[in-house]
């Protein structure tokens, strides 16, 4: 028999409503990510928006704030900065005025750093500039967390702020607090119950249901339609949704201004980005100055954060699939045709898979023959492909989410405790310090192990441990990455 559970792994398998959990469980893997992974706007649409309300209004602010947000993208802080403060004291919505916050947080923190770099240049930034950065950024760091009450996101980066600052018992504790709380979260995963319930506007977000349907709409577009007329038909069914169009004209009503459907669009996707309330900093770096860890967990951990930021298609070749049409599965091992035909075509059935697997067995897990091979690449490669959102009608999608969710938790709980590791190496607890990186690094599962070397090392240095310091520098050395 097909190995037929894998069906709804792979992309388009199965084209129905769209659950309320698929979109709040892909909600919580973007609030854990941040700001990466966004929407690219569509700027001309973001300005034409802004032109027609005046700036005013739901639609304008949101879009002002969105085109902040591009600014930062873009590497301009200082423009994104003035288009804030420019409106955030009109804006009235809380979730929105959490967004602008955070987005100005953001761009004063890249700021910073390029005035810290300046610092260097004689010329460049005075030590007076510098400093009232940093007094502004504090500022915003309060606001956020007023903003944001029981958020260990937000909590987190205002305990690294405050290692930063020098406040290492101020920071040491909340990081304490910060670890405790993740902790709780990640076990809190596992008792996550999936609802079955179709998203509508009556139990979903509108803006949110909007803009997951509209992400989901452009990814199907990069989707093989080769691989099968299955595809082939989903994509189309996908594309021609009309849960989109009904739920495009229902935000076009609440928002009461007249709008082309690609400036609502846009006023969608940044009222998205608001209500899932996310953190502002860069926990999960694809490309950094050193390599990722190298250990299976670690490397399955990073292709996670990758999938999770930009959403890939089930990558079948067209070579792969001519391979899989043209090859003659192990007769003896394998159903016949008509006996398929005869359990298809009867009713009554309330779970098709199950009974499936019951009347026809599981299929083999090896190749059995050479005409085997083909089918068995493709297999691998849906096996190791996440479920996509174009199975969000389906509970695995959810589930698969909410595994995220426990993998990222995990990584950003590595990255705490290195954090309380600094922060004890600082106030000279330096035995304790170690303790808690030993326990980072024989978990063998940390994306970003180089962090956890560089604090042991120092810690062992400081402890007059030279060998053991060496020893860890020595890891760090051959973790960094060729400047050549």
């Amino acid at each position: 028999m097909f190995h037929a559970g894998t069906i709804f792994r792979a992309a388009l398998a199965s084209h129905r409503p769209v659950l309320e959990s698929s979109v709040s469980t892909r909600a919580l893997v973007r609030r854990l990510l941040g700001d990466k992974g966004g929407h690219v706007p569509n700027i001309a649409a973001v300005d034409s928006v802004i032109t027609k309300t005046k700036g005013q209004g739901l639609p304008g602010l949101a879009c002002i704030v969105g085109r902040a947000a591009f600014y930062v993208r873009c590497r301009n802080p200082e423009a994104a900065i003035a288009e804030i403060d420019k409106v955030f004291s009109e804006i009235q919505d809380a979730d929105l005025k959490r967004f602008a916050l955070g987005i100005r947080l953001r761009a004063r923190n890249d700021l910073l750093d390029v005035k810290e770099a300046a610092l260097k240049v004689d010329g460049g930034s005075t030590e007076l500039d510098v400093s009232t950065l940093r007094g502004a950024i504090r500022e915003d760091y309060a606001a956020l967390k007023a903003a944001s009450s029981g958020c260990w996101l937000v909590e987190m980066a205002a305990a690294e702020y405050a290692l930063y600052e020098g406040k290492t018992e101020e920071a040491y504790k909340a990081l304490c607090d910060v670890e405790e709380k993740i902790e709780g979260y990640i076990a809190s995963l596992g008792r996550a119950r999936i609802s079955t319930e179709a998203a509508s506007v009556e139990n979903t977000q509108l803006s949110s249901l909007l803009a997951f349907l509209l992400k989901r709409a452009e990814d199907a577009e990069g989707v093989n339609p080769s691989a099968s007329k299955i595809v082939e038909d989903g994509i189309k069914n996908i594309l021609k949704d009309d849960s989109v169009k009904e739920t495009l004209s229902a935000f076009k009503k609440e928002l009461g201004v007249s709008l082309t459907d690609e400036e609502v669009a846009e006023v969608a996707y940044v009222l998205d980005a608001a209500h899932i309330r996310p953190h502002f900093h860069d926990y999960f770096p694809l490309e950094g100055e050193y390599n990722d860890w190298h250990s299976v967990a670690a490397k399955e951990a990073k292709r996670n954060i990758a999938q999770a930021i930009a959403p890939q298609p089930v990558a079948l070749s067209n070579e792969i699939l001519e391979n899989v049409k043209k090859s003659v599965p192990y007769r003896p091992f394998y159903a016949p045709e008509d006996s398929l035909r005869k359990f298809l075509s009867s009713s009554n059935r309330k779970n098709y898979l199950a009974e499936l697997r019951a009347a026809f067995g599981s299929s083999p897990e090896s190749v059995l023959a050479k005409s085997d091979e083909a089918y068995f690449e493709a297999l691998k490669v849906l096996k190791q492909a996440p479920p996509s959102a174009d199975t969000a009608g389906d509970p695995s999608y959810p589930q698969a989410q909410n595994e995220v969710c426990r993998k990222l938790a995990r990584q950003l709980l590595y990255r705490t405790k290195v954090n309380e590791a600094v922060a004890l190496t600082q106030l000279d607890r330096l035995n304790e310090a170690i303790e808690l990186l030993n326990g980072v690094i024989a978990a063998n599962e940390f994306v970003y192990m180089w962090r956890a070397f560089l604090a042991r090392a120092e810690a062992n240095k400081r402890l007059g441990l030279i060998s053991k310091s060496d020893k860890d520098f020595r890891q760090l050395s051959q973790q960094k990455k060729s400047s050549r």
